[in-house]
């Protein structure tokens, strides 16, 4: 068998056409355009990311060849060879600095040597110049003479020193410069220099020989992206918010994705908002309250967890959406739908260099009119929260992830944004409206024992909430508190005060699109009172809530709370 005519490749030569990035990996796709051999033909891809996930690579191709194989080989080798010319243009500037170094050094040591021999030159003269006898007669000439030298001396003595004060303060900036440079080599030697190397083989068989095109595809770890949203709300006589939707990619995989198309890939994660929760309060019987598991193990994490690492499909295909030139306009992301998996495509071709430093691109920008109102879940925390509630009616679905918010253009806080399907209702917390005050009384509780055979237990709880409006706007405002809900067909709960008027599944438009929060008191999908009233400028008022709970009196009623 003839031997195979060896083709190599530089992988960091190939132009990289797609990149796709998830939240633990990315998929890169490059074009190697090459020349084959009639025969069999062997095409080394080499110095490929260290960071390749095994068995991920797949290569497809046009043009007469028929691909036998597909491997992948772990080279040791000098690490001079292994070095990318990013590394080796950083350990050139090393070599650079280091040079200027020297020469300042070499400057200052000269002036050193010069300023002592004038030194030792300027001594020798005065002894010369003195009589062994030490009598020397005054006169013009000699006072001359004596003024001549001192002027000598003091002007090449002022000049060396003012040049050797210059030679050192270019020494201090060239040292910092050659430490920065260092630095910067060091660091990225450390990232991407391991004494090792990584290439792929692809064995192809042509008939004829000639140009071929071939689709080299790989995944890579150390690569991610995240969700950050800026939240812009204009509050005045129509209430306006602009969502500016981010996407922040960071990779450290040794290779630098350089002017290519960024497709952005991951599942829908889940994430905790900023105004407390409420669970359902549920009622229950003592004797049936399930003792709590013991051994069980939970996951640990909190609202910086963005996303949890899933699967994905291991090809993705995406096109660009053409958008129409316009004044003042952002290349938006086109967003795609996919069984386990949102994808957003970049417009815009991007480079993402390897690095620890995060890239940002534009995913898209909604513009929606919120309505302004304010939240207080008193039970937990007295604060009242400014919200604004809108739609999602963008294309785009809202991934759990950091927000800016900004109100009449004034940074207010850092926040958190939900998962925000299509067409759905979200809220924003803008922060704390501290003109709005929100007392919350101690609860009063009333029991009776009704009944003469069947004897049961009658208990009545009263639960004043004070509100004010110290502001001079009128302002909607939503007060949220548990409602218990019974288990059990022995414990029977009753809502006194206030009279709900809807529940809120109810609270739907025609294109189940819920509606915004109005006047007037429903129940929500955890049994939660969510009581919302319009308050005057000015205004105080105690809102009561009341609530009845029958059960047997031989049981003891406990509460827990669940989310």
């Amino acid at each position: 068998m003839p031997d195979a005519n060896i083709i190599s490749i530089e992988c960091r030569d190939s132009p990289i056409e797609k990149v796709v990035v998830f939240n633990d990996r990315a998929e890169v796709k490059r074009l190697i355009k090459t020349t084959l051999n009639q025969g069999t033909n062997e095409v080394h891809i080499n110095n490929v990311s260290l960071r390749t996930v095994h068995d991920s690579v797949r290569v497809d191709g046009r043009g007469d060849a028929t691909i036998q194989d597909v491997t992948t080989q772990d080279l040791y080798g000098i690490p001079d060879e292994l070095q990318t010319p990013e590394l080796k243009e950083l350990r050139e500037a090393v070599k650079t600095e280091e040079r200027n170094v020297n020469t300042i050094k070499n400057q200052i040591h000269t002036l050193t040597k010069k300023s002592e021999m004038f030194e030792k030159l300027t001594e020798q003269i005065g002894k010369d110049a003195l009589p062994k006898d030490m009598s020397i007669a005054i006169d013009e000439n000699v006072l001359g003479n004596v003024t001549a030298m001192l002027d000598y001396y003091t002007t090449n003595t002022l000049a060396i020193t003012t040049d050797k004060r210059s030679w050192e303060e270019s020494l201090r900036e060239a040292n910092e410069k050659f430490e920065k440079a260092q630095r910067e080599y060091e660091a990225k030697k450390h990232s991407t220099d391991s004494g090792m190397s990584k290439k792929f083989i692809v064995t192809l068989d042509s008939a004829t020989g000639g140009a071929v095109e071939l689709d080299l595809v790989y995944q890579v770890y150390n690569a991610s992206w995240r969700p950050s949203y800026d939240l812009r709300v204009e509050a005045g006589a129509e209430n306006k918010m602009k969502i500016t939707y981010y996407g922040k990619i960071s990779q450290t995989t040794g290779e630098s994705w350089n002017d290519t198309q960024i497709i952005l890939s991951t599942a829908i994660p889940c994430l905790g908002g900023q105004i407390p929760e409420l669970g359902t309060l549920e009622a229950v019987l003592a004797s049936t309250v399930a003792p709590p598991p013991v051994g069980r193990f939970s996951n640990f994490g909190g609202a910086r967890t963005m996303m949890k690492s899933c699967a994905v499909p291991a090809s993705i295909q995406a096109e660009c959406l053409a958008l129409d030139a316009a004044p003042i306009q952002y290349d938006l992301a086109e967003a795609t739908e996919q069984a386990l998996s949102t994808e957003f495509t970049i417009v815009r071709k991007t480079t993402v260099p390897s690095g620890n430093d995060e890239q940002r691109v534009t995913i898209g920008i909604v513009d929606t009119n919120p309505q302004l109102i304010h939240e207080s879940v008193p039970s937990k925390n007295s604060s009242v929260f400014l919200t604004a509630s809108a739609i999602n009616d963008s294309k785009f679905v809202f991934l759990a992830g950091e927000a800016s918010v900004y109100l009449n253009n004034s940074f207010v806080a850092k926040t958190h944004l939900k998962n925000v399907s299509a067409n759905e209702r979200f809220s924003v917390s803008l922060g704390v409206d501290a003109a709005i005050k929100v007392e919350y009384r101690p609860a009063k509780k009333y029991h009776e024992q009704i009944g003469i055979i069947n004897k049961s237990s009658a208990n009545a709880t009263e639960q004043v909430i004070n509100v004010k409006n110290t502001r001079k706007d009128p302002i909607l405002l939503t007060i949220k508190e548990n409602l218990p809900r019974s288990t059990d067909e022995k414990i029977k709960i009753k809502l006194v005060s206030p009279t709900v008027t809807a529940h809120e599944e109810q609270l739907t438009s025609t294109n189940s699109i819920p509606v915004a929060p109005h006047e007037g008191c429903l129940l929500n999908s955890k049994n939660n009172l969510e009581w919302t009233v319009a308050l005057a400028g000015g205004q105080i008022q105690d809102l009561l809530i009341k609530w009845t709970m029958d059960h047997p009196k031989e049981e003891k009623i406990v509460f827990r709370e669940k989310y």
